[in-house]
């Protein structure tokens, strides 16, 4: 009896089975596995009490980095003004015009004048001498003991008459008012360049007779220099 040629012999027993397909085998194990993990991930992200990642936030944007203090490049627009406001907790501190004319506070002013008195009791003269720059209706109505009268605006006619006590003195101390009177200012320059006193000499006491008085110091009413 002829075999037929149509039938297949049987396979033998111990022969192994067709290998399954990679992708219907370890493909779905790997998603499961990135399931997972993004599960345990969102998670912990949401039971985090500080610091839970903002998924909304762009964590590689260059403009986010700060830049080290000393190296950061200053804007075009910015002229570093806002570095020189004053920001109220210190105390700003008044200069002295840079005029070339010495300047006397009260208590400067003070000390030469009674050094000076006490100078004047004791032998009838004195190197320290106040200088009034005012008119002379002002001088009349009240003048700083011992203050000779030289008004700035007549002292070419009047330096004669207190050259000598001028060039005597160590220490001049030239006053007006105080505050916006400026003729103290022009008389002790006129003293230096017009008639040849030693600048070193020669001061200003700003605050005038207006705060000589408002401190309670004497002034003499009248003609009298005493």
């Amino acid at each position: 009896m002829l075999d037929n040629p149509e039938t297949e012999p049987p396979l033998p027993a111990d022969q192994p089975d067709p290998p399954k397909s990679l992708c219907g085998g370890i493909l779905p194990g790997v998603f499961a596995i990135l399931l997972i993990s993004m599960g345990v991930g969102f998670a912990a992200n949401s039971i985090r009490e500080h610091g839970s990642i903002n998924l909304k936030r762009n964590y590689f944007n260059k403009e986010a980095v700060s830049s080290v203090s000393g190296t950061s490049e200053q804007d075009p627009g910015d002229t570093g003004a806002a570095a020189d406001v004053d920001s109220g907790d210190s105390p700003v501190i008044a200069e002295d015009p840079d005029d070339g004319i010495q300047r006397l506070n009260f208590e400067e002013a003070q000390d030469n004048f009674i050094t000076g008195e006490e100078e004047f009791e004791a032998s009838g003269e004195s190197i320290y001498l106040f200088v009034d720059a005012r008119v002379r209706d002002q001088y009349e109505d009240g003048h700083i003991p011992g203050a000779i009268w030289l008004y700035h605006y007549e002292s070419e006619n009047l330096i004669d008459e207190v050259r000598s006590e001028l060039e005597m003195a160590f220490f001049i101390i030239v006053y007006c008012n105080g505050g916006d009177c400026e003729d103290s200012l022009h008389l002790s320059v006129d003293l230096m360049s017009l008639y040849n006193l030693p600048p070193e000499n020669i001061y200003v006491y700003e605050g005038g007779l207006d705060e000589w008085k408002e401190r309670g110091m004497p002034v003499t009413v009248g003609s009298e220099r005493r």
